[in-house]
């Protein structure tokens, strides 16, 4: 179940950044409203849903919730930028190389010693990246670079989530996110919501729909699988945004493209910790039997 559910997670996740490029290619809107309108409808929901239950709004500390609700807000307003100028290919394959950037500030965060083997990791990222940015003297893609920058406060936002995680439940983490991603993103829409007809305001929900869903399966399947493993099969995201990329909006699929893909996931295996995951668990099967 747990498998299926982070999988559905990718896929919904995926689909979100498709509709946010359908958005910014199809009309005159910047595709960060499809983030501002995900944060607007999950404050509402969510808001309404805790008054109803008699949930307190009140955070027990505030400082890692507001600062992790900041950071992460921040990085999807970069990643859903990023849509404007890059393929969703890129933008989804260099978004997920954060947890290396978790392996490099952990120490600064949380106090946790950095393990040699990150740099290692971190070379493989910067390669992968390059590889699939393909960047020339003058001709850097605004996009790919936007993206590495929402790379880098994924990362930080998931250090700060450890550190709420030891006092709030998960509904105040969500709600606080939502209700900050709303506020962020607010003044980076004001023109384009004035923009909104009845025939984009479709893409632009479903580009919100997908992407609060991913969410919820993703808080769902970490309830089922060890982080290792779900890291890893988040990183399905490459192949998927390839994959719909070349068919759905003729994106290049090519040998640098899978070439970075292959490199980025080698990297994220690495990070993710998930081949001591498996070395255990085939140790544990041979001592059964």
């Amino acid at each position: 179940m747990g498998v299926f559910l982070m999988l559905l997670s990718s896929l919904f996740f995926t689909l979100s950044t498709f509709f946010g490029k359908v958005v910014s290619n199809s009309t005159e809107m910047n595709a960060v409203v499809t983030s501002f309108v995900r944060y607007f409808l999950g404050t509402v929901g969510l808001g309404a849903f805790m008054a109803y239950r008699g949930i307190s709004f009140r955070p027990v500390r505030k400082r890692p919730v507001l600062i992790r609700s900041a950071l992460n807000a921040s990085a999807l307003i970069l990643l859903t930028s990023s849509l404007n100028y890059t393929t969703i290919t890129n933008a989804n394959m260099i978004h997920l190389t954060y947890p290396v950037f978790v392996f490099l500030l952990a120490r600064f965060v949380t106090g946790e010693k950095l393990k040699p083997t990150a740099f290692i990791y971190l070379f493989l990222i910067l390669v992968g990246s390059y590889i699939v940015s393909d960047p020339h003297l003058g001709s850097i893609n605004m996009g790919d670079l936007i993206s590495f920058a929402s790379a880098f406060f994924a990362g930080t936002s998931i250090l700060y989530l450890t550190q709420a995680r030891r006092t709030e439940s998960s509904i105040i983490i969500v709600f606080y996110l939502m209700l900050i991603g709303t506020f962020l993103n607010f003044p980076l829409v004001i023109d384009d919501l004035g923009l909104l007809s009845m025939d984009s305001a479709g893409i632009v929900l479903l580009a919100a729909g997908t992407g609060f869903l991913g969410q919820v399966f993703t808080t769902e399947g970490f309830k089922y699988v060890d982080s290792a493993t779900g890291s890893m099969l988040s990183s399905s995201r490459m192949v998927m945004a390839a994959v719909i990329g070349y068919v759905f909006l003729a994106e290049p699929l090519n040998l640098r493209i899978i070439s970075g893909i292959i490199l980025i996931s080698i990297a994220l295996f690495g990070v993710s910790g998930y081949g001591k995951v498996l070395r255990e668990k085939f140790k544990n099967k041979i001592s059964v039997e």
